[in-house]
């Protein structure tokens, strides 16, 4: 039976089982924390194109196994609170941009906000998977920089520790609009190389989320 996953923001028990999760299959290649996740998905809705589920999906678990759920109970609410997610960043940054942030995770010492992981994500989401990231103009291009020269730790662009979670915030929007200003409708995919050894039963619910087995879907 059909649904609609809603766009609402997530709660904070809706974010804890997600961080369970990712504690719990995670690996190095892969998104790792709450935040990271929150640039991942930003990066993947950002660009011009439609990115495929099963690409970014794949991706966003390392491009090897996907997790081998507890139960299929467990698989839908994990996969309905990132799908609500990824909506509500789309709504915010289509609709509502002023109202965009980032999810950053608290600094170890209590004091400001650790924006690494945000970074980390967000460039995974734009690095990983497709190529056009490499071709835009100067403007966005040093927007993409500004996120990049974060991962060090030598090297923070200049900002104040206490600006960088605006100045992050504003350089998303910045390459958000630039890519919807290029969006038509027909762009073709420029999907980078991801390792697909996707190791799912037939008889498993497809990892696209339809609802059906993977034999029925996917693995046709």
């Amino acid at each position: 039976m059909a649904y609609t996953i809603s766009n609402d923001p997530l709660t904070p028990e809706q974010f804890d089982f997600i961080q369970a999760q990712l504690d719990a299959f995670a690996v190095e290649s892969g998104v790792r924390t709450v935040s990271e996740m929150d640039g991942y998905l930003t990066a993947v809705m950002s660009y011009k194109s439609d990115i495929p589920f099963d690409a970014w999906y794949l991706s966003f678990w390392g491009g090897g196994d996907l997790p081998k759920w507890k139960s299929e109970d467990t698989y839908q609410r994990f996969f309905d609170a990132l799908i609500q997610h990824l909506n509500q960043i789309s709504m915010l940054l289509v609709e509502q941009p002023a109202n965009y942030h980032p999810i950053f995770n608290q600094a170890e010492d209590g004091e400001g906000l650790d924006v690494l992981d945000w970074c980390v994500g967000y460039l995974r989401g734009a690095t990983t998977l497709v190529s056009g990231w490499s071709q835009m103009p100067e403007a966005p291009t040093a927007a993409l920089n500004f996120i990049f020269s974060q991962l060090d730790a030598d090297n923070q662009a200049g900002k104040p520790a206490a600006d960088l979670p605006d100045a992050l915030a504003n350089a998303a929007r910045e390459l958000h609009a630039y890519w919807a200003e290029q969006r038509t409708g027909d762009e073709p995919i420029d999907l980078q190389t991801v390792r697909n050894e996707v190791k799912v039963g037939r008889n498993d619910p497809c990892p696209c989320g339809s609802g059906k087995k993977y034999k029925q879907c996917c693995g046709r």
